[in-house]
């Protein structure tokens, strides 16, 4: 294992510390930073440099999240959803090379129909007019699950990284958009999501 990598696990494992423990905003804002450039780093070790655009995205929408104060500062957010969608538009592009079905398109709309059937079962979510950009993100996230699906026998690292990526965008909805997010989904969050990426920058 390189040493590059144990660096990412030993700072993945204190932002999940800091998390449990509710740390200081601050504290976890910059460990989340140092932690997102670990991965992009990690993602130059790479031989597929087409990887590397998105893992850039995913870092600057991490910076902007960091920054958002749990979804309270809306500006950051929004900056957040906008690098974090064009990341995944930087996905898709590695996923299309390979295998597309247009069927795609109609098994896309999972997400959406996921993300209306949460906001009704927990009334409490509140996207703050919001709703036309986290719709066009979820339609975008669905293509990219799809492409995963379609293409796992032949890049089953980076399919499986996108699944779990998948999984830690639907604790967010919570963590940004619910009142009061319990620490679990957090956790789960920053466990998933950071796990993910790894995978995605080793693929």
């Amino acid at each position: 294992m390189s040493p590059l990598i144990i660096l990412y696990l030993i700072s993945w494992s204190m932002l999940m510390i800091t998390v449990l423990c509710k740390q200081s905003q601050v504290l976890y804002r910059w460990i989340k930073i140092i932690t997102a450039i670990l991965f992009v780093m990690i993602g130059t070790m790479n031989e597929n440099r087409m990887i590397l655009a998105p893992l850039i995205l995913f870092f600057v929408g991490d910076v902007f999240l960091a920054f958002a104060n749990g979804g309270k500062v809306k500006r950051w957010l929004i900056g957040g959803l906008i690098f974090f969608w064009m990341g995944h538009i930087g996905l898709i592009f590695c996923m299309i090379t390979q295998r597309f079905h247009y069927l795609t398109l109609v098994f896309s709309l999972i997400p959406v129909v996921m993300m209306l059937l949460i906001r009704k079962v927990f009334s409490k979510i509140d996207f703050r007019g919001l709703f036309l950009i986290l719709t066009t993100y979820a339609y975008t996230l669905g293509i990219l699950g799809s492409l995963a699906i379609l293409n796992f026998t032949l890049l089953p690292i980076l399919a499986w990284g996108i699944m779990i990526f998948i999984l830690s965008d639907i604790c967010l909805i919570f963590w940004y958009f619910y009142p009061q997010c319990p620490r679990i989904v957090k956790l789960i969050n920053v466990i998933t999501y950071f796990g993910s990426v790894l995978l995605i920058a080793l693929s």
